[in-house]
């Protein structure tokens, strides 16, 4: 009897295929990702999630001062044309069309003296002395006294007077006054111009001509005679919060009261006559027209110089800025006409609603202070 098995009758072991192996493989990897997506699920913010509860949020504070921008709508004169107080030969110029003349400041010269433009408020028109009184001579010395100089707060000439004048005349290259001219100033000393800064829109003389006083020497674009406040809906963002307000225009800053519709005081509109914004609007370009279209711009451009009103913008803000207590929109309820309710600790609190800037709501309590504030707000209660 043989040893051998037959090889039909040895045992086979099974074996896999790859497919079922690669097919498995896809599974545990599906079972593997979907238990991952289920431990790291993203928790929904708390206020998207509708059964976040109330909490108490600290409230910030801080300070209003409703800075915004605001348009005044400037009304002009004809222009004007600046008349020489001398007799000679010009002897040189810097007027071009288009450049500004400040007063304080000389564009002419005259037989190889400086020529010294001032505006004052009435027209110098005789010699003044020591002792002389009068309007004139406060006009002046208001003039001098707003280019920085000290001048006397008086309306009488004196040593002081000179003082002043000769400081300004010696910066200028203009002649001074001294014992040669009897310690008088000469009204052919000055050109007198009708606004403290001017526009010129044309030279009327040539170096090398002769002049005579009274003779025009350059055509000035319109001066600015008053300037209405466009509170309301002319301001593209809406009506400004209600009090006394500041505007810094040209360096020098004015106060405005809350019911003031519109400014004629010579110092503000010599302001505006002398400030960037209203520079750029001559020449249709800058911050003044900044917020205007193209065709907008060049409309403004075009009655600037002919007289017509035009609107320029500046910045302004509350005189006296206002404490706040800032708080999210969410804590707030039952608003109505600039009103609103807080609840603190579920108890309701009335709040004037101050202003709201960048998702942030600026509220002013209608007693006491706001030291925290339910977020969101208990809507089960009222302020009414």
């Amino acid at each position: 009897m043989s040893n051998h098995t037959h090889p039909r009758s040895m045992r086979h072991t099974p074996r896999i295929s790859m497919s079922v192996i690669v097919l498995l493989c896809a599974v545990m990897l599906a079972i593997g990702m979907g238990l991952a997506l289920l431990l790291i699920r993203p928790i929904p913010p708390t206020d998207l999630d509708s059964k976040t509860t109330a909490s108490t949020m600290i409230v910030e504070d801080g300070v209003f001062d409703d800075r915004r921008a605001v348009t005044f709508r400037l009304t002009q004169s004809d222009a004007s044309t600046l008349q020489m107080p001398q007799n000679g030969t010009l002897t040189s110029s810097t007027c071009t069309a288009g450049a500004a003349l400040q007063s304080g400041t000389s564009m002419f010269a005259v037989d190889d003296h400086a020529v010294l433009s001032l505006h004052t408020n009435i027209p110098l028109y005789r010699q003044l002395a020591i002792g002389t009184q009068g309007n004139d001579v406060r006009s002046l010395h208001d003039a001098l006294h707003d280019l920085g100089y000290a001048a006397p707060d008086t309306d009488t000439f004196s040593s002081d007077s000179i003082a002043a004048f000769n400081a300004l005349a010696e910066k200028t290259g203009a002649p001074l006054i001294t014992a040669d001219n009897g310690w008088s100033l000469d009204p052919a000393q000055i050109l007198w111009q009708p606004a403290s800064a001017m526009t010129i829109r044309q030279c009327l003389v040539r170096v090398g001509a002769q002049v005579h006083a009274g003779d025009g020497i350059a055509q000035t674009a319109p001066i600015i005679t008053n300037a209405i406040i466009l509170r309301t809906s002319e301001n593209a963002d809406g009506q400004p919060a209600a009090g006394k307000r500041t505007v810094t225009i040209a360096d020098k800053t004015f106060k405005i009261d809350d019911d003031v519709t519109q400014m004629n005081d010579p110092a503000f509109l010599n302001a505006i006559a002398a400030s960037h914004e209203y520079q750029s609007m001559l020449s249709g370009s800058g911050s003044g027209v900044s917020a205007l279209s193209s065709s907008s711009a060049s409309s403004q451009q075009s009655a600037a110089a002919d007289g017509s009103p035009i609107d320029v913008i500046y910045q302004w803000s509350l005189a006296e800025p206002r404490a706040v207590s800032i708080i999210p929109p969410s804590a707030l309820t039952d608003v109505s006409s600039g009103k609103g309710c807080v609840t603190v600790d579920g108890k309701p609190q009335q709040v004037t609603i101050v202003a709201s800037q960048l998702g942030r709501s600026m509220v002013s309590p209608q007693s006491g202070i706001l030291e925290h504030v339910d977020v969101p707000a208990d809507k089960t209660v009222s302020c009414r």
